[in-house]
């Protein structure tokens, strides 16, 4: 006669987050994330710096020029950078701003189309935002003006296939 042992073996990560009796009040969580993001802080600022700097140097070059796909595909690499950096320093704005000026930079990445600045709104926004001088009520107008002109250089690309 044949017998089969079944035996749980319980794996170390298993036991890291298996819940605890009583578990963690979210007050408790929070104030444990926040005390966390304080710790990268510093760093945070850091990244944003780096990253903003090639940003704001993009409006140096000719504006009439459409950018080489290769400066494109940079701008967009500093601009997630800086969007990360953005998510632990509690810059909503801005953050809400570089994702639109990615988009941007996107959608024309994909087609010829480059109107003149086409970039530097929405660059010249993440500046300003940057120096956090701008009540919100007029950042989100300021944001929805980007998105028209998101809507519009969209129209230009050719259309993707749905996934």
């Amino acid at each position: 006669m044949t017998r089969v042992v079944l035996r749980r073996v319980e794996h170390r990560l298993a036991a890291m987050v298996k819940p605890r009796r009583g578990g963690v009040r979210v007050a408790d969580a929070l104030a444990a994330a926040a005390e966390n993001l304080k710790g990268i802080e510093a760093e945070c600022r850091r990244d944003l710096e780096d990253s903003l700097a090639p940003i704001m140097a993009f409006l140096a070059r000719n504006p009439d020029e459409r950018p080489a796909d290769e400066e494109i595909a940079a701008l967009l690499s500093h601009v997630n950078r800086a969007l990360t950096a953005c998510g632990a320093l509690d810059l909503p704005l801005l953050g809400r701003t570089l994702i639109m000026l990615g988009a941007m930079a996107d959608a024309l990445a994909a087609t010829r189309h480059w109107p003149a600045g086409a970039l530097n709104p929405a660059i010249n926004l993440v500046w300003l935002f940057s120096q956090r001088t701008v009540p919100s009520k007029e950042a989100e107008a300021l944001i929805a003006q980007l998105q028209l002109c998101l809507d519009q250089y969209r129209d230009y690309a050719p259309s993707r296939p749905s996934p």
